[in-house]
């Protein structure tokens, strides 16, 4: 699947597939991400979840701001570059992490992490729809293959009694999807970005400007928090999501879209969920099945194909 001007190096080299530097890129964000809703779950145990997801992205949006200015990354010219910039920044980094704390906090961090699965499929149609583009049928098959092994999971890993969703189920459920989305939209505004100003401009200066609302939303929210009763395990998760989930993991993602293209680098997204069932073993305790098993295999069978024919 072509992604438009944001995989010129890498349409050119469809043949040579995806260059190392993009692939380490997007394999080091996995391992970052994967641990992105086990430490939501951390979070969201002593901090309001709204809260936690604005207080990641203020931290972080300081943090990246200071680093863009230090280094003097160059900043878009263009007003419709700059527009680009504020949209991809503020879904990115500020809506999309709150979003996402809101949901886990009303569901559970595995739940979350298999709904998440769906990101490579809308970050690849969101693309095509953007960039006038026809999925080919092999991805198509890749990805009926993934959705099938996230589908296994969803449904043969929850206990019993959640397979009854109760309407705080469904809500959290409903507001991850939601989130998801919005966060595919941000993926493609943030590398379409890239090539104009670098990705680490698109990731640091996104970060800024996703101060403009996490800041006013701090300044909101944080009563709804007992900072004085937050635990040493929220804080320590909410450094994971501050500077591994968002500071690192969003730069190394831009760069590995930027060098690897948009479609072929989103599939490998289909590894998230089998990694974020692993973190959710070792740290939270879950019980690795052979369901499990079965359905990562689905997952790893379906990016495999999806990669291939996503040129």
């Amino acid at each position: 699947m072509t992604a438009g001007p944001t995989t010129g190096a890498a349409a050119g080299g469809a043949n040579r597939g995806i260059p190392p530097v993009a692939l380490a890129a997007a394999f080091a964000t996995l391992i970052f991400w994967s641990g992105t809703v086990v430490a939501n779950r951390a979070a969201v145990e002593s901090i309001d979840g709204l809260t936690a997801g604005a207080l990641r992205s203020m931290l972080a949006g300081f943090i990246g701001l200071g680093i863009a200015l230090a280094f003097r990354l160059p900043f878009p010219k263009a007003a419709r570059h700059r527009c680009l910039l504020v949209v991809s920044g503020w879904i990115n980094f500020a809506i999309w992490p709150t979003v996402l704390s809101l949901g886990v906090a009303l569901a559970n961090a595995s739940h979350a992490a298999l709904i998440m699965a769906l990101l490579p499929v809308t970050t690849g149609l969101i693309a095509a729809i953007v960039n006038r583009v026809r999925p080919q049928p092999g991805w198509w098959s890749g990805a009926a293959i993934a959705i099938a092994g996230t589908v296994l999971l969803i449904l043969l890993t929850q206990p019993a009694g959640d397979l009854a969703l109760s309407p705080t189920w469904l809500i959290g459920d409903l507001v991850v999807l939601a989130g998801v989305l919005l966060c595919s939209a941000g993926y493609v505004g943030g590398a379409k970005l890239g090539p104009i100003v670098g990705s680490w401009s698109a990731t640091f200066y996104g970060l800024g400007t996703a101060l403009m609302l996490t800041v006013p939303a701090i300044l909101i929210l944080h009563p709804y928090t007992d900072w004085t009763a937050v635990t040493a395990d929220s804080w320590l998760a909410m450094g994971w999501l501050t500077l591994c989930s968002s500071l690192a993991g969003y730069a190394l993602w831009f760069l590995a879209m930027d060098r690897g293209g948009i479609a072929r680098i989103a599939v490998f997204q289909f590894l998230q969920p089998v990694l974020s069932v692993a973190a959710a073993a070792v740290i939270l305790g879950e019980r690795i099945t052979w369901t499990i098993v079965a359905a990562g295999l689905l997952i790893l069978i379906g990016t495999w194909i999806a990669q291939k024919y996503a040129h």
